[in-house]
């Protein structure tokens, strides 16, 4: 296999900058370069030589795209060497807990959402915390799911989806006036990327 060549003002050998929390999204950029050249690079085989946080980038990519096409254990063996390159990044974490949790193992998947949620880099917990409950929920662990949700409840705005998902906790958990109570109330949303909150 032959070297790989980038001009200099593409080094990459201080890691990933600029890194959303979004799942499919092959636009971020590694100092400058863009995720689909990166990408170009991983397939041609020169990933070999770039630095670890590069790697884990490229993985992770890659698992996206056989998440999109249905190859759940490539995708798993595509973010199980995302960890290995990279173990704290959240996001990864984040994805391996819906590949277990595809796989039916709700415990790991949890796992990962309280690791992933534990070693975060900003105040944004409320997608880990989400994605755990609705874990949680479909595996009957209603109170756990309560427990959890209540985290993001006395907050001044709510993410996207929340309210009906405290609310079918709350029922579960017998709560039925309080669930009610929380589908009536007023209260901020925090929209999605690209979404407007209708009142």
């Amino acid at each position: 296999m032959g070297s790989c060549f980038l001009p200099p003002h593409m080094n990459l050998d201080r890691g990933i900058t600029n890194k959303k929390e979004s799942m499919m999204d092959i636009k971020r950029t590694v100092h400058g370069v863009p995720g689909s050249l990166l990408l170009a690079l991983f397939l041609t085989g020169c990933a070999a030589t770039t630095e670890p946080a590069v790697r884990a980038y490229l993985h992770e990519q890659k698992a996206y795209s056989e998440i999109r096409n249905g190859q759940i254990e490539e995708a798993e063996s595509d973010l199980r060497q995302a960890l290995r390159d990279n173990p704290t990044d959240p996001t990864i974490l984040n994805n391996m807990a819906y590949i277990e949790f595809k796989e039916g193992d709700s415990r790991k998947a949890v796992g990962f959402l309280e690791q992933a949620r534990a070693l975060r880099s900003n105040d944004n917990d409320e997608p880990y915390i989400l994605n755990e409950a609705r874990i949680l929920i479909a595996d009957h662990q209603y109170h756990r799911a309560l427990a959890l949700l209540s985290l993001i409840e006395p907050r001044r705005t709510w993410p996207h989806g929340y309210r009906k998902m405290l609310a079918k906790a709350l029922i579960h958990n017998g709560q039925n006036a309080r669930a009610m109570a929380v589908l009536l109330e007023k209260h901020d949303e925090t929209p999605l990327p690209g979404q407007t909150i209708s009142r």
